[in-house]
C-alpha cells in the first residue's frame, strides 16, 4: 500500500513538472521583447539603442544574459551582456541598452546600460556601436527556452532588412532607415511570443518630449526610448547646449489651462496671487523657452 501511494505522489510531481514547463516560463527573464531598435538619429550613426520590454512581470533578473547584433548574412558582429539586474519589474517595463553618444543627446535620463564596456566586437563589429544597419539581426537571451511553449530556442529576436541569415519569427521587418530620419524600428504590440518580425515591426518616430509612465500604462504606451526608472527620454537634435536649469521630466499641471485664483489667508487679510511670467529664448537655430510660476505673499 505504501509503495502504491509513493509511485502516486512521484506521478503526480512529475506531472506538475510537466505542466510548469508546458505554460509559460513566466520566471527571471524569458518573458521578454526586444521592443526598438535605433541606429542613428539627427545623421549621427553612433547615437544607438535597444530597448527590451517585459512581456511578463518580474523579468528583471538579466544579469549575465546578453544582447547579440548580427550583419546582413548572418555573421555575428558583437556581443553586450548585461552586468547586473535592474529594479522596476511589471508588465510592461523597459530596460533600456545605448551608446555613449545616445546618453549625450538625451534630455529626461539616461539608459540603464551602456554598451561600452559590457561588449565584444566579433569578425570586425565595433563593440561601442554594435547595432548593424541597414540590414541585420538583433537577439535577446539565446539558448533559454521561451516565454511560451515551443518555438526558436531564443528569448527573443528581430530581422530586419535584406538579412539573409535564419530569421527566426516569420520574415524579416523593413529595413533601418537613415540616420537622419530619426526612426526606430518598433514593436506593435507586447504578446507573449513573437509571430512574424515583417509585420509586427514597423519604423516609429523617437520621442520628442521626455515624460514618465504611469505603471497603470506601462503595457499600452509604445513611446520609446524608455528606460527602467519609467521614463520617456527626449532625444534632441544638435544645437546649442541646453540650459540645465531648464528641462527635465515633464509634468502636465493639474488643472491646466484653468485661470489662477487668488487664494485667501486664513487671517482674513488680502490673499495669495499668481502670476505667469514667460520668456522666450529666441537665437539663430534655436528654438525654446522657459515659462515659470510665481507666488508672493503681499506684505
Amino acid at each position: 500500500m505504501r509503495c502504491a501511494q509513493l509511485l502516486l505522489v512521484a506521478i503526480v510531481l512529475s506531472l506538475s513538472l510537466v505542466f510548469l514547463e508546458g505554460r509559460s516560463a513566466s520566471a527571471s527573464f524569458h518573458c521578454m521583447r526586444i521592443h526598438a531598435v535605433l541606429a542613428g538619429f539627427n545623421g549621427d550613426n553612433s547615437i544607438q539603442y535597444v530597448e527590451l520590454r517585459m512581456s511578463g512581470a518580474f523579468q528583471n533578473l538579466v544579469t549575465t544574459h546578453p544582447i547579440k547584433f548580427y550583419d546582413a548574412a548572418g555573421t555575428l558582429k558583437a556581443t553586450f551582456t548585461f552586468p547586473s539586474n535592474v529594479t522596476n519589474a511589471a508588465l510592461g517595463d523597459s530596460i533600456l541598452v545605448a551608446t555613449t553618444e545616445f546618453n549625450n543627446a538625451t534630455l529626461g535620463g539616461d539608459a540603464d546600460f551602456t554598451f561600452a564596456g559590457n561588449t565584444v566586437g566579433s569578425n570586425g563589429g565595433d563593440p561601442l556601436h554594435p547595432v548593424q544597419s541597414p540590414d541585420g539581426k538583433v537577439t535577446f537571451a539565446e539558448g533559454p527556452g521561451t516565454c511560451v511553449l515551443g518555438g526558436p530556442n531564443v528569448v527573443s529576436s528581430v530581422a530586419y532588412g535584406a538579412f539573409t541569415g535564419t530569421v527566426d519569427y516569420g520574415s524579416a521587418a523593413t529595413a533601418l532607415p537613415n540616420p537622419s530620419d530619426d526612426q526606430a524600428l518598433r514593436l506593435g504590440n507586447l504578446n507573449l511570443e513573437a509571430s512574424d518580425n515583417s509585420t509586427e515591426y514597423s519604423l516609429s518616430a523617437v520621442s520628442t518630449t521626455t515624460f514618465s509612465v504611469a505603471s497603470g500604462n506601462l503595457p499600452s504606451d509604445l513611446t520609446s526610448p524608455r528606460n527602467n526608472s519609467r521614463t520617456v527620454l527626449q532625444l534632441q537634435a544638435a544645437g546649442p547646449t541646453p540650459d540645465p536649469s531648464v528641462g527635465g521630466v515633464a509634468e502636465l499641471p493639474e488643472g491646466a489651462g484653468a485661470p489662477l485664483q487668488a487664494t485667501g489667508s486664513s487671517g482674513g487679510t488680502a490673499g495669495l496671487f499668481a502670476g505667469i511670467i514667460a520668456a522666450v529664448v529666441a537665437g539663430a537655430g534655436a528654438l525654446g523657452g522657459a515659462a515659470w510660476y510665481v507666488r508672493r505673499r503681499p506684505a
